[in-house]
């Protein structure tokens, strides 16, 4: 049954497809199965939660000076319990807060975790109490320390800047006031935003919930106006969400200054196991060869303008070659696809990837069309004692649709990994760049796929510019949001970033760097009010930046020699984060995160698939097939 649904898909994803825009392919939902994972319903969940308090109180009785290896075992021991039991109700929340954006699980997710921090944050200056020649002589004491090595040395390597429990305790109550209100007002500035629609000849089409549907539309009018009413709407309410944005990072330099950093992004950086020195040199660098990515764009304004006879605009990226429209898949299809996709991965990742995707197994949330009070957006949830879920709020069946999946997918199959190969809940999260990388490198491994396995030559270009346009030119793309933020956090500082006249002036500056169309798209300078992850997420973008970077350097040795590369990486992904980043890249990979030889290599692998595309034009009668870098799996 499998082969004949994975042939099927196959008919729907390369066989001759008309011109003319596609209609969403008719699909059913996948449904988490909340109760048989989480908890039966919501009333049952609050009623747990005493199972929490009760956890969090015994934690309670190890707040005493830690005098022995085995007080501080068992204190760790307990706050594991925590971990579990908190996790459990964190991604209930989250899930149902995802699936109803006004489901009272939204605030009561919030207060839970900062009623745990503050519970917790007695334990981080315990230990760092504990002097370092006694913590030694705990580790001989009590040999069952030693898995908890790493765990403990992290909360030392960050011992300057751990509050006393009195003031981290307060600073967690508060933090929904602090600088969690700032994401919310900006989620609802969005709402309010009148966006509309656009009409299509299929009919009227979202401006913000079928955003791809409409980038991707052969009528140039369609893509025009969905570009301006998109950028027009937020200029609308641009004073009300650069105010959002600047109290953002005024919030959190505060933070940052509260734990003894000079700013924010220094924070981050730190607590990244990076050197903030080396992070801000590395986005200045990726800037002066932002023409990599202008590269990118040259390529498909040249293909335009021989297709259009037309100089292509900067809502012109996705539209499709005259004669061609990007396949839509049904989400039915799209298990087969992916099992094939992955196969070369190894049959051990292959089917934790597999079990996401089962109905049978209630483990994906995936809505065809959306729905109004949904989150549209994609993420996974996963840790010990609970199976990862992964959550994608619409899907219509474009190329993007199923690389978000894959991508997020990827997130849930990697904690699959690590729970399948008990991974301690202290060490089951670390620096989010590696997991950002190991799922950017998913996507880049279904573009090959389905570039690898296209009959249609314009067809095959598609999926070969995807894997460029989506995930493998990311790290800059990362690293334009980056850059932006990281100097919108300086001129805040400064006093020189005072409103939404001034964001504008920032994004154009830093935008013109990566890209040709700033400098005569004035609607571009709006760009700011699209980085939700700045509101939602302060400074989270720099982990696309070394996530993509990594992402690069595994597809080169994936695709150099995959027999020695997928045995090593399975083993890395299933390790969890028991050691410094780049420790674990070393060791399992022997790639070396800080060296500059990464972004070098990366460059000329970008440089060499660019040269490609600019020696396949679609408009010639007897197009070149571009060479396929990655291996073929098994049939």
């Amino acid at each position: 049954m499998k082969t004949l649904s994975f042939l099927a898909s196959l008919f729907c994803l390369f066989s001759g497809l008309p011109a003319q825009a596609q209609t969403p392919p008719a699909s059913r939902a996948f449904t988490a199965d909340l109760a048989r994972y989480y908890f039966a319903s919501p009333s049952a969940e609050i009623a747990a939660r005493s199972n929490l308090d009760s956890a969090l109180q015994q934690l309670e009785k190890f707040k005493a000076p830690i005098n022995s290896g085995a007080q501080l075992y068992n204190t760790l021991q307990a706050y594991e319990s925590v971990l579990k039991l908190f996790r459990l109700h964190d991604g209930y929340l989250h899930l149902r807060c995802s699936q109803n954006r006004h489901d009272p699980a939204c605030d009561a997710r919030e207060k839970l975790e900062a009623d745990v921090d503050a519970a917790t944050a007695f334990l981080n200056p315990e230990i760092l109490a504990i002097p370092e020649a006694r913590l030694q002589s705990f580790f001989s004491a009590e040999p069952r320390l030693n898995a908890a090595r790493f765990a403990l040395a992290d909360i030392r390597h960050d011992a300057e800047h751990v509050l006393p429990e009195d003031k981290q305790a307060l600073l967690d109550r508060f933090q929904p006031e602090i600088a969690d209100w700032q994401y919310s007002l900006y989620e609802q500035l969005l709402d309010g935003i009148p966006f509309g629609s656009v009409q299509t000849p299929e009919g009227p089409l979202s401006v913000v919930r079928q955003r791809t549907l409409l980038a991707a539309n052969p009528d140039p009018k369609v893509r025009e106006e969905a570009f301006k009413r998109r950028f027009h709407g937020l200029a609308g309410q641009r004073d009300l969400l650069a105010f959002s944005l600047i109290h953002t990072v005024k919030a959190q330099n505060s933070l940052a200054r509260a734990h003894k950093y000079p700013d924010a992004p220094t924070r981050k950086y730190a607590n990244m196991y990076l050197d903030p020195s080396l992070t801000r040199a590395l986005l200045d660098r990726m800037a002066q060869r932002g023409d990599v990515a202008k590269r990118f764009e040259k390529i498909r304004g040249r293909d335009f303008q021989a297709a259009y006879k037309l100089p292509m605009q900067a809502w012109d990226l996705s539209a499709p070659q005259p004669g061609f429209a990007p396949p839509l898949t049904p989400l039915e299809s799209a298990p087969a696809l992916y099992h094939q996709a992955f196969a070369s991965l190894g049959a051990e990742y292959q089917q934790a990837f597999d079990a996401l995707l089962d109905p049978a197994n209630g483990r994906a949330d995936l809505l065809p069309g959306g729905a109004p009070d949904r989150y549209s957006g994609g993420f996974s949830i996963g840790f010990s004692g609970a199976p990862s879920i992964l959550f994608f709020g619409r899907y219509d069946g474009t190329f993007k649709d199923l690389s978000v999946i894959a991508h997020e997918g990827g997130h849930a199959a990697h904690r699959s990994l690590m729970s399948m190969n008990g991974v301690s809940p202290l060490y089951a999260n670390g620096p989010h760049f590696l997991f950002e990388s190991f799922a950017i490198f998913n996507e880049l491994v279904l573009a090959d796929y389905l570039a690898a396995h296209s009959q249609d030559p314009r067809l095959r270009r598609y999926y070969r510019e995807q894997w460029m346009a989506i995930k493998g030119l990311d790290a800059f793309y990362g690293a334009k949001d980056a850059l932006l933020e990281q100097r919108i956090y300086e001129g805040v500082a400064a006093g020189s970033l005072r409103g939404a006249d001034d964001l504008d002036k920032l994004t154009l500056q830093v935008d013109g760097e990566f890209s040709i169309f700033p400098s005569t798209t004035p609607e571009l300078r709006n760009r700011w009010a699209t980085v939700s992850l700045m509101y939602e997420d302060p400074l989270y973008d720099v982990n696309y930046v070394y996530g993509g970077l990594l992402a690069l350097k595994y597809y080169q040795l994936y695709t150099s020699d995959p027999a020695q590369f997928v045995p090593r990486y399975t083993a890395l992904l299933k390790n969890g984060f028991d050691a410094p980043p780049a420790e674990l890249l070393k060791h399992f990979l022997d790639i070396e995160l800080l060296s500059p030889s990464l972004l070098a290599d990366d460059l000329n692998l970008l440089n060499r698939r660019l040269a490609e595309l600019e020696a396949d034009s679609p408009n010639s009668e007897n197009p070149a097939p571009p060479a396929t870098d990655a291996p073929h799996p098994p049939q």
